[in-house]
């Protein structure tokens, strides 16, 4: 019987890369309502750090899911190894083995509830006694071993933080959108959304009455306590957190550490700390004109996806012909698909394709760009000179 014992913990035991360690937190599902749709579960709490001037800030980066699992087809693991808390018991396996084995916290904090119950009362919960422990295998992990990481490095990392900082030096160029889904707004497209940044940035971005700019005004006018520091945009933070450090930001705006503190967020990729992710950005950080914004978001890549959005709508009083050539003849934005360079390789000809397909006056783009109201109108005699 002992070298049953033995034999079962050699097969358990190697099967985990003890360097490697992923506890997901908030994976027992049971216990919520599914009414409760915007519940974050299956959460990776991933520690990080600055140094700065010699100076290091801590934090704690959570990492959870949104969707509500019951809309995910999680088909039964039959792959992986798994034991039941009274076979562990036998084993004489501990809630610290599990997890240093990457088990989820909720079934480490559960088989050390059973253990207990075993121990001062010798007798436990027929129910949690058959409850299971997936071993998973690298790089699957999970209560069922249904999540994976892509590990991409030439070297197996030593820590989940290491994974998610290599992840981070990566450049980031978004092609989906993240949004704000507790208002509901218009932005003239069904793909465009609202950033949480974008609200109450002095710059309307919904066509449904502005409701992204409703009710500002309070914050406008707010007045702080004298212990307390008034941010630009009316928030108020105690004044013991005013220039404290550019890693340190306290306002939304930033404007309680100056320009010093928004020098670091204009970087293309970082780790999501509160210094870059609980803040928003000017004007100045988007690249296409200092007097021209569309998004107070510092995610990068959110500038150009809006941009694109804009020009995919075409009015039905524009044809495609003239839609295109002018997107391809001003490079708006961007825009250098090879159909443009084919279009357009003999000079004079995206101008002809604009005199003869397009109408004497259109909108490009087929949304107002500013108040919700204001559009850019061009005629052909414009387009021929140039602007």
């Amino acid at each position: 019987m002992m070298f049953f014992i033995s034999l079962i913990c050699f097969i358990l035991l190697p099967s985990i890369n003890p360097q490697l360690q992923i506890n997901l937190h908030l994976t027992d599902w049971t216990n919520y309502n599914e009414i409760n749709v915007d519940l974050q579960h299956d959460c990776l709490h991933v520690p990080t750090h600055l140094v700065e001037d010699k100076i290091e800030y801590h934090q704690v980066i959570s990492y959870c899911m949104g969707e509500w699992p019951s809309e995910w087809n999680i088909e039964e693991n039959s792959f992986h190894q798994k034991y039941s808390f009274s076979q562990l018991k036998i084993l004489n396996i501990t809630s610290q083995q599990l997890y240093l084995w990457s088990a989820p916290m909720d079934i480490v904090e559960e088989y050390e509830s059973y253990l207990n119950q075993s121990l001062f009362s010798n007798q436990s919960s027929p129910i949690m006694a058959t409850k299971l422990f997936y071993n998973c295998t690298q790089p699957r992990f999970g209560p069922v071993c249904q999540y994976s990481l892509d590990i991409s490095t030439s070297s197996f990392p030593s820590s989940l933080k290491e994974i998610i900082h290599d992840f981070y030096l990566q450049a980031y160029k978004p092609i989906t959108w993240t949004c704000y889904t507790h208002l509901e707004c218009n932005r003239g497209t069904s793909t465009a959304c609202l950033d949480w940044a974008e609200i109450c940035d002095d710059h309307i971005d919904c066509l449904n009455d502005g409701i992204d700019e409703k009710h500002c005004w309070e914050l406008e006018i707010n007045e702080c306590e004298e212990n307390e520091y008034r941010c630009k945009n009316g928030q108020c933070i105690s004044k013991i957190f005013y220039h404290e450090g550019p890693n340190s930001l306290d306002c939304i705006d930033t404007t309680d550490e100056g320009d010093q503190g928004r020098e670091d967020i204009r970087h293309l990729s970082q780790e999501p700390i509160f210094r870059f992710e609980d803040v928003t950005c000017d004007n100045n950080v988007h690249s296409l004109s200092p007097n021209i914004r569309f998004t107070t978001s510092c995610v990068h890549g959110r500038h150009d996806l809006i941009l694109e959005d804009m020009f995919l709508n075409k009015p039905n009083s524009t044809s495609d012909e003239c839609w295109l050539a002018f997107r391809c003849q001003f490079n708006i934005p961007r825009y250098a698909y090879p159909l443009c360079g084919n279009m357009c390789s003999k000079n004079g000809i995206c101008q002809e394709i604009i005199n003869k397909t397009c109408p004497d006056i259109f909108f490009i783009p087929n949304a107002p760009l500013f108040f919700g109201h204001i559009y850019f109108a061009y005629t052909k005699k414009k387009c021929s000179a140039g602007t």
